[in-house]
């Protein structure tokens, strides 16, 4: 692909979110800025451009996706309107450190979240969830493939409910911003995800110092639940989360048993 960010691309919109592509390049201070009324996924459409030479920091967004996904493959509910859909590329090198991707970009998404939308408490749920009160905000997904010699990609997607009114009747569990802190600008809620997102993704740690690990305290949603982990065929193990260790593993401790690390599985709060 040739003058990636600037040629315009099928599908794409001269406007989102009340401003011009033009306007969205100068705010976000980068030429690959693709905006879209719909598509089926924004982190396959920016897979497509790393493919074909976009560079890093280039950023897809969308007003509705027609088949998007969230972890392990499960459906995204994307209607119009009802959120924000962005995906942004990476180019970290050949070694991405996998285990810490949703948790560092979950933690810089709801610190910067909180900061702009002041009484909104984001909050993490390991391993990849926003939580605002008790609800679902938001999902990332994040998935490392390679490009041309090894070269590692990373492409980091997000969705953030934004109007309650728009989101499907049968999503359950979920919370919008305006159900918090009142109507908010769609382009408020890009400004924070793409501040977020870029905060620490372009040079993500192998492990977690120790202010890091007290930032991430702050904003553990699972911390002193009790929550069931489930992991393919096996009995789920009931247990107090007990943290998030410095690679990214989340703390768990079975009733009467050691400390257990946790790098896969699903898990539900509840199960005391």
């Amino acid at each position: 692909m040739t003058e990636v960010g600037v040629t315009m691309l099928a599908g794409q919109v001269d406007r989102w979110a009340g401003e011009s592509a033009a306007a969205l390049r100068r705010r976000w201070e980068r030429d690959a800025v693709y905006p879209f009324d719909s598509i089926p996924s924004t982190n396959d459409f920016a897979r497509g451009l790393a493919a074909a030479g976009a560079p890093a920091g280039s950023i897809v967004v969308c007003r509705e996706q027609t088949a998007g996904r969230g972890r392990r493959g499960r459906a995204w509910s994307s209607p119009a309107g009802a959120g924000l859909y962005l995906s942004m590329l990476f180019r970290p090198g050949a070694d991405i450190p996998s285990p810490l991707l949703t948790v560092v970009a979950g933690v810089d998404l709801a610190r910067e979240l909180n900061r702009r939308f002041p009484g909104l408490g984001a909050a993490v749920k390991w391993p990849n969830d926003l939580m605002a009160g008790d609800r679902k905000l938001g999902g990332i997904l994040a998935e490392v493939t390679s490009g041309g010699e090894g070269e590692g990609l990373l492409i980091v997607g997000v969705g953030i409910n934004v109007e309650a009114g728009r989101l499907p009747a049968d999503v359950k569990g979920a919370v919008a911003l305006d159900e918090r802190v009142g109507p908010a600008r769609l382009i408020d809620v890009a400004d924070a995800a793409v501040a977020g997102l870029e905060r620490r993704l372009p040079t993500v740690p192998d492990v977690l110092d120790a202010a890091s690990l007290d930032e991430l305290d702050r904003f553990d949603w699972l911390r002193h639940r009790w929550v069931e982990h489930r992991l393919s065929d096996r009995k789920p193990a009931v247990g107090l989360a007990a943290g998030i260790a410095p690679d990214g593993a989340l703390l768990l401790r079975p009733r009467g048993e050691a400390l257990r690390r946790v790098v896969a599985g699903s898990i539900e709060v509840g199960g005391s």
